[in-house]
């Protein structure tokens, strides 16, 4: 496996693109071999909660670190699909945190910003899960107040992210539902019927913040729908007969499965960013 570089600076051209070894010349997937700077990433920033970080799934296995750095022994099918090897000079600056808020990242995350470098600065996004449970244990009455706070919230961050950094790509995630639609998170008896209602108001919201190419939306609710703690009931209307895994931990913290399928949106969504901007439609 590749030993972890944070922060390590070792670039390397060959073939007319970008590749990830010193000592051979392997040529990166076909999307991003004509990705030419300005549109070459060179910085890699990652905000948001612990759906992005290593608290769960363990150390140098979170969805940023898997994104960032594969393992390739345990995901070989991702090998050669990582941000190192489309850029080894590419550097990671790790903001998110376990437990954070669309108030942990206003005030706290993005202070941690670098300065605006050439090319293109990629961002990650994770948010607003917490503070979805924050409310749903304060004042029901003021769900819709709760509601509006966070999605301003969100906005507000995609306005400052894209102020300091007017070439980034932000991969912006959706909120996801652990309970499979059903609501039953604390209690069976007691669905958080609010909860539910909040997570399609705020994912609406979130879904039309995106705008490809810069902006490019990454759908971790509908994807992780049916492998929460109903993924084993074939009655829930979300079962995937195909794939009836658990991707959850702690009840609303990803897995090792699952930060790997973060990962893959990521790697998606990058994908149709670059091509994206590739092809010159850039309309931001």
């Amino acid at each position: 496996m590749k030993t972890m570089r944070w922060l390590w600076p070792l670039a390397l051209l060959c073939c007319g693109g970008l590749i990830s070894s010193v000592s051979s010349c392997r040529t990166a997937e076909p999307v991003f071999e004509a990705v030419r700077a300005p549109h070459q990433v060179t910085q890699y920033i990652a905000l948001g909660d612990s759906i992005s970080t290593d608290d769960y799934p363990g150390r140098d296995r979170g969805a940023v670190s898997l994104f960032y750095l594969n393992r390739d022994e345990d995901f070989p099918e991702f090998e050669e699909r990582d941000l190192l090897s489309l850029n080894a000079e590419m550097q990671l600056i790790f903001a998110a945190s376990n437990g954070a808020t669309t108030e942990t990242v206003l005030h706290a995350q993005l202070s941690q910003l670098p300065p605006n470098p050439p090319g293109v600065t990629l961002v990650t996004l994770t948010i607003g899960g917490n503070d979805l449970l924050r409310a749903i244990h304060g004042d029901p009455r003021r769900i819709a107040e709760h509601t509006t706070k966070i999605v301003n919230n969100i906005q507000r961050i995609l306005t400052i992210v894209q102020t300091t950094f007017p070439s980034s790509l932000i991969l912006l995630g959706t909120i996801y539902d652990p309970t499979d639609g059903v609501g039953d998170l604390f209690s069976p008896d007691q669905p958080l019927t609010d909860a539910l209602e909040m997570i399609d108001q705020i994912n609406a919201r979130i879904r039309s913040f995106a705008r490809p190419p810069r902006i490019q939306l990454v759908d971790i609710h509908q994807h992780f729908i049916g492998h929460g703690s109903h993924h084993a009931d074939p009655a829930n209307p979300y079962h995937d007969q195909d794939d009836p895994t658990y991707w959850f931990t702690s009840k609303i913290e990803p897995n090792e499965r699952g930060a790997s399928e973060v990962r893959r949106l990521f790697w998606n969504a990058l994908e149709a960013g670059l091509q994206d901007l590739k092809g010159g439609r850039d309309e931001s």
